[in-house]
């Protein structure tokens, strides 16, 4: 029989439950060079006082101020016990000011006197002893992330590397149908990239990733990667067998050999999702969908990691219009991908394929809307906050087109990217794509060859490409959206 999950909770709970998970941190010593990035785990304290002795600030003579007390414009004095100096240069002692070379009056072949015409007073363009920095005071506190400007002043005062916390997290892919990147799949094989994109994601909080081998179905060999991951690891990640399926060990594993804090959580994607205990470490069970992994990785993962201390990837969100109605079932929290750009004077999103195992709806895709918990939906036109996953800037830079596709979308996207133009693709059919059009959710729709463009109820021009045609509205006022159309003539 096949079980259900243990328990469903929301994704609040899920969140409260993690960050009550204790800190698991360890460090290491890096070389300074390739430290930037990472957080200190001891404070730093110079080593010795910068400058340690008087220097020269600029350019000049060092002299006793006490011998210019008289000079003036009209009453110039003459100094014959002087050093010359440069920037940086020792101030020798019984010296105790230094006048700019530019307000010197002397002979260059013959530098026994020199002639300055105002007073200087005791200090004057001299680095006292300490001025940057005194021996043994605090350069930065312990958990500071070392940034790359401070690497430099870190050096200068006496450190060739430094020790810097680290966390490990260890990921196991699990599933006897897994293959290799780089080998087709037969039928009923996946190739395993899950765990390569939680790995490039995890780097993005300076957390070191090991990927272990994958591990067929088979509790024992679960059961036995887990056990050497949670020793070696500070968090863990079982990539698969999350679900309730007659070949999911990961939750039976997990409390078998530990604690299991709670398996299925109400969100979408990612609901068979799990964290547990082990060796005092976290272990989180991964959904296998690609989408759903994403997810728990952006919610939970991420959460964890940043109650921790680390900071990940920036969380910028925006205002959107959206551009088509969505539900969802009220009794979760649900995460859509959508492709955003700007259009007019606002930004405007239309929903992408909601299936958590249709990778391409990633790439595709440059926002997410999260409707939370209790929330039914959303109607067109409605505004809501959308997280980011480009810089806003590329937004601007976005052509946005709904409709259908009979590849030439694909090589017009192509050439406009040459011209650092963004093309972004909603699927609609071809009636709906001229609504939204209409209603201002998009650049361009395109649809077949034929079909009744009056519908859209707007004046409007069309370009071919390929079997399809591109409808937009008569005037054209973004300069980007009317070198999309020049360029798709020329495919």
């Amino acid at each position: 029989m096949v079980k259900r999950y243990l328990d469903q909770i929301t994704l609040e709970k899920a969140v409260e439950i993690i960050k009550t998970i204790p800190p698991v941190i360890g460090s290491r010593h890096l070389p300074l060079i390739d430290a930037c990035g990472h957080i200190l785990a001891e404070s730093l304290h110079a080593k010795y006082s910068v400058p340690e002795v008087p220097t020269s600030a600029m350019d000049g003579f060092a002299i006793r101020s006490q011998e210019t007390s008289s000079a003036g414009d009209q009453n110039p004095v003459t100094l014959t016990d002087f050093e010359r100096v440069n920037t940086g240069n020792v101030i020798a002692k019984g010296f105790d000011a230094v006048i700019k070379v530019e307000d010197a009056w002397f002979d260059e072949q013959n530098l026994k006197q020199i002639v300055i015409r105002k007073s200087i007073n005791p200090g004057t363009n001299i680095r006292p002893p300490g001025e940057d920095i005194k021996k043994d005071q605090l350069i930065l506190p312990s958990g500071t992330k070392i940034l790359p400007f401070n690497i430099g002043a870190i050096a200068a005062y006496g450190f060739t590397s430094v020790k810097v916390k680290r966390i490990l997290i260890g990921i196991i892919p699990t599933g006897t149908e897994l293959i290799t990147p780089g080998t087709r799949p037969a039928p009923g094989q996946v190739v395993e990239s899950n765990t390569i994109m939680a790995e490039a994601y995890l780097r993005q909080f300076g957390a070191d990733v090991v990927r272990y081998p994958p591990v067929t179905d088979n509790k024992v060999l679960i059961h036995g990667a887990l056990e050497k991951a949670a020793d070696e690891c500070d968090i863990v990640i079982i990539s698969a067998g999350s679900s309730a399926g007659t070949k999911d060990f990961t939750a039976s594993v997990i409390a078998e050999n530990g604690e299991l804090l709670f398996h299925g959580i109400a969100i979408k994607p990612g609901k068979p999702a799990m964290v547990g205990i082990i060796n005092k470490k976290p272990i989180f069970g991964l959904p296998g969908y690609p989408l759903a992994a994403q997810t728990i990785l952006r919610v939970l993962v991420s959460a964890l990691i940043e109650h921790w201390g680390w900071n990940g990837p920036e969380q910028k969100t925006i205002p959107i219009v959206l551009g088509s109605p969505i539900a969802s079932d009220g009794g979760i929290d649900e995460f859509g991908l959508y492709a955003a750009a700007r259009v007019d004077d606002h930004y405007t999103a239309i929903p992408l394929s909601r299936g958590a195992s249709v990778q391409m709806t990633g790439v595709r895709s440059n926002c997410i809307v999260h409707i939370p918990l209790g929330v039914e939906g959303y109607e067109t036109g409605e505004v809501v906050d959308a997280l980011l996953m480009v810089e806003e800037e590329e937004l601007d830079q976005t052509v946005l087109i709904c409709g259908v596709d009979d590849g030439s979308l694909e090589r017009l996207t192509e050439r406009c990217m040459k011209e650092h133009i963004r093309i972004r693709v909603g699927p609609a059919s071809g009636i709906s794509a001229l609504m939204l059009l209409k209603s201002g959710s998009c650049h361009l729709a395109s649809v077949q060859n034929g079909e009744d463009c009056s519908l859209c109820g707007i004046e409007h021009q069309t370009k071919k490409l390929g079997s399809l045609l591109l409808v937009t509205k008569k005037e054209i006022t973004d300069k980007k959206v009317r070198r999309v159309l020049e360029l798709a003539e020329e495919i």
